[in-house]
């Protein structure tokens, strides 16, 4: 896969967005279209790098998949859960929590907790982690299984096909139950946000076909009219049925013209502060809501100013602190890893009857 800057601007972007709006200015920053940002970028490039991987072998290795994802997300999720458990132990922490919700944490459930009659644990947004979790095990075996020998177009007709099953799930729900808020949680009521990046990534992918369509400035422009109108529109009824479908359309087209800019945005979007913030994203997502709880109730810090200065300080160098520590040794290991497999492999299917 092509190393893409741009993508580091959006993912960049996108925490930037949910970092602002979970400190205390969640009416004026949507916090959760940042997550929605997060969603289309996973969905693009998990279902690009497949694309290479069947392309080069004619098969998907979803054991290395998941081992792969593994590497990358459990070890810094762990090691945070730990940590914030002994912050609690310490007091610096007012939650309280249980075993069963601690368990659901751990597993990748806590957006079924409501469902299952148990309350949310450590105060980590979980819920997204969860869905992107269960998208990386069902799309995977699905893409091996059926995508890997299909026409990239034709996948990308079922991906479509797979937004509308899960649009109308949600209005199912809607109809169904009177409280249906659990909308913007479950996965099934909202894999499409994923499911939209993975059409771009089978159809008319910027990074991988060629003269793929490249929107123009009208459609553009119609694009984020489209996300603004989500962003203003508050009825519950819109809000948890329809919004997520446009969005995920609307990003499409975005998307689709950052990754083919070769202009101002481009230039933007790769601008060295925001790549280094990509590339500490993930812990930052996991560490920004209970630093925030930390400064405001362990440490005592009220002022607003303060507390998002100090919120942001701290966070951004316990991310960095897990960089350097963790994923990086954990990335040069697995590539190492990686190296050695294929130094081992190689020769004996080159040996092998044809």
């Amino acid at each position: 896969m092509p190393h893409l800057p741009m993508l580091d601007g959006l993912r960049a972007l996108a925490i930037l967005i949910v970092m602002a709006s979970h400190t205390h200015v969640t009416h004026l920053i949507p916090g959760g279209f940042g997550v929605t940002i997060f969603f289309f970028l996973s969905g693009y490039l998990i279902t690009s790098l497949l694309r290479i991987e069947a392309a080069a072998h004619g098969r998907i290795d979803l054991r290395d998949f998941y081992w792969r994802r593994a590497v990358r997300i459990f070890p810094p999720l762990y090691i945070t859960m730990a940590l914030l458990l002994l912050a609690i132990a310490a007091g610096l922490l007012p939650v309280v929590i249980t075993a069963p919700s601690l368990l659901l944490d751990g597993l990748f459930l806590t957006n079924y907790a409501s469902a299952l009659g148990v309350e949310h644990g450590l105060p980590i947004p979980f819920w997204s982690l969860d869905v992107e979790e269960h998208f990386y095990l069902l799309f995977s075996t699905v893409f091996a299984a059926v995508f890997v020998r299909m026409p990239a177009r034709r996948a990308a007709l079922w991906c479509l096909l797979g937004c509308g099953v899960v649009l109308a799930l949600r209005i199912v729900n809607v109809a169904v139950l009177s409280d249906f808020s659990n909308n913007y949680y479950w996965s099934h009521t909202r894999l499409d946000s994923i499911l939209f990046g993975c059409c771009l990534a089978l159809w008319n992918n910027p990074a991988l076909d060629r003269a793929p369509w490249q929107p123009r400035a009208v459609h553009v422009v119609a694009a984020l009219g489209v996300l603004l109108a989500c962003l203003q529109i508050r009825g519950d009824l819109f809000r948890e049925t329809i919004r997520y479908s446009l969005q995920g359309a609307a990003l499409f087209v975005v998307f689709s013209a950052a990754l083919q800019d070769r202009g101002r945005a481009a230039r933007a979007l790769s601008w060295l502060p925001l790549r280094i913030v990509a590339l500490l994203s993930y812990t930052l997502y996991l560490i920004h809501m209970p630093m925030a709880l930390i400064v405001e109730q362990g440490l005592g810090v009220e002022h607003p100013l303060a507390l998002h200065t100090i919120t942001f300080a701290l966070s951004f160098s316990y991310a960095g602190a897990m960089y350097l520590l963790v994923e990086q040794p954990l990335a040069r290991w697995r590539r190492g890893r990686d190296s050695e497999l294929r130094a081992i492999i190689a020769p004996a299917l080159a040996a092998a009857p044809r």
